[in-house]
């Protein structure tokens, strides 16, 4: 089977309105917004988003709503190169989230309006999980709103030697099935403790995880204080988290590191090489709000890596699309 596509995605969409203020209000009470953005949301649709940019051939497989934002999701995808051919609107209310950047703290909250009458567009089908399609990727993406049907994608995948790889956003039961049907995992802290607890022997528990569960790559993201990984081949590495500018929102940094490390990865770049590159993508797309503005191109990136400096060209030209994208009328 021909390979068309670097990465596909997998999961069912959801819309982000992200609110930048300097600190959340107490109740009864009110705090001034200093920004407001309308952006895609999700972990995997922002990693497949950040990965696009990066330059790879990117599809998606999921569903929407078949309203304003769900046409909004499809648009945006297919503005980054994105196939969205097995992208299907359903007849449903798109999911929304309010994703509440506090600058002060450097934390973000969220709340989420899952469709009228919790009526959220259903999910994919026995139908649409197209084989053919699945197996035309190098990679398969998925996280924890990947839907019902995730397990029998994961199986397409693995029978057309597609690598599997897996957003451990927090450890449910629906994600610690992946543990043993992975070839990539990047987790985050606390998807690390809830299996090793305070334990900080972060590169000895990732070979230990490899070791038991046969996956190619194991990472952990820390946050400030960095991230953490080893593969199979004997690779581990502890690095830093970046810093030279003021964070704004971290909404979407992990996804997007997801996107590019699996771009690195895809260009069989070294295990550390692969996890500074995902790194900086994370660190500029959180000197932007929400988790989609900020993601850098390819280009941008390389340029921090090399002198430290952020210098996305278009930045101001997506904000001002983000800021109005969603005024239909």
């Amino acid at each position: 089977m021909e390979k068309r596509f670097d990465i596909i995605g997998l999961e069912n969409g959801i819309v982000d309105l992200a609110l930048q203020m300097d600190e959340m209000p107490k109740s009864g009470s009110a705090s001034k917004l200093k920004n407001y953005l309308w952006q895609p949301g999700g972990n995997v649709n922002n990693a497949i988003a950040a990965a696009a940019r990066q330059g790879a051939a990117c599809g998606y497989l999921g569903t929407v709503g078949n309203d304003s934002p769900g046409e909004f999701y499809r648009r945006d995808l297919e503005m980054h190169g994105v196939d969205t051919s097995h992208l299907f609107l359903r007849k449903g209310t798109t999911t929304l989230a309010l994703c509440l950047a506090e600058e002060k703290h450097q934390e973000r909250s969220f709340l989420v309006y899952s469709g009228n009458n919790d009526s959220p567009p259903p999910d994919l089908t026995p139908e649409d999980i197209d084989e053919e399609y699945i197996s035309a990727a190098r990679y398969l993406h998925i996280g924890h709103n990947s839907g019902d049907l995730m397990q029998d994608v994961v199986a397409a995948a693995r029978r057309n030697g597609v690598i599997v790889s897996v957003d451990g956003a927090s450890l449910t039961d629906y994600l610690a099935w992946t543990l043993d049907n992975c070839d990539i995992m990047i987790m985050s802290k606390a998807f690390y403790t809830g299996l090793f607890g305070q334990d900080d022997s972060y590169v000895s528990n990732m070979k230990k995880l490899i070791a038991e569960k046969g996956m190619e790559t194991c990472i952990v993201t820390l946050g400030p204080d960095g991230c953490a990984g080893a593969n199979s081949v004997g690779e581990g590495f502890r690095i830093p988290a970046f810093s030279g500018y003021d964070i704004i929102d971290t909404t979407g940094a992990g996804d997007v590191f997801h996107g590019g490390f699996l771009f690195a990865h895809s260009r069989g770049w070294p295990l550390e090489k692969c996890a500074r590159y995902a790194s900086a993508v994370s660190f500029i797309k959180c000197t932007s709000l929400g988790g989609r503005v900020g993601i850098p191109d390819r280009k941008a990136v390389e340029q921090f890596l090399a002198d430290g400096t952020i210098s996305v060209s278009d930045l101001e030209q997506r904000k001002k699309h983000y800021g109005e994208v969603m005024h239909l009328g």
